[in-house]
């Protein structure tokens, strides 16, 4: 399965994927990768973060397998902040809807029926500001990125001109 989103929403899912099939093939198979793949301009588009198990690429960052100074510790940390904001996504995504929290015993055209509503009616519920139960309300102190970076369009220079000039 993989899933984007955007502010605590869902943008895309795809959930028609076996459980075995790994993160990163959903994603380079997905329409989202093949949008990116042609129309990623740079900064201005932002950048997605994936886990060590994704490529960095030009659009999408990973954290530093292997650290070798403060600056890069630093830009782990932020990254990994940073993708938490999915994992508390799948926590409401999974309060709202206890049926997230197991295997769901049906076919699966069906389960894959049950994801999309589930995340169609989560998007309702934001959108409605509907409250959950021990909502936090975490702010968001990503700060714009607003220097332009001139080089190679290759997801490690990126990743490196981000850590020089932020961490």
């Amino acid at each position: 399965m993989h899933i984007n989103v955007y502010i605590g929403k869902f943008i895309n899912i795809d959930a028609q994927w076996p459980g075995s099939t790994h993160d990163s093939h959903i994603f380079r198979s997905s329409e989202v990768s093949t949008f990116l793949e042609t129309h990623h301009r740079g900064v201005e588009d932002g950048y997605l973060l994936g886990d060590s198990g994704y490529a960095c690429s030009r659009f999408l960052l990973t954290p530093y397998l292997n650290p070798g100074n403060d600056s890069e510790e630093a830009f782990n940390a932020a990254h990994c902040r940073t993708r938490n904001t999915i994992e508390r996504v799948f926590g409401w995504w999974k309060r709202r809807f206890h049926v997230l929290h197991s295997e769901i015993r049906m076919k699966p055209a069906k389960v894959c029926k049950i994801i999309g509503a589930c995340a169609i009616l989560h998007n309702i519920a934001l959108s409605l500001r509907e409250e959950m139960e021990d909502d936090d309300d975490d702010q968001n102190d990503n700060a714009a990125l607003n220097v332009a970076y001139r080089g190679p369009e290759d997801g490690r220079a990126i990743r490196n001109f981000i850590t020089r000039t932020y961490f």
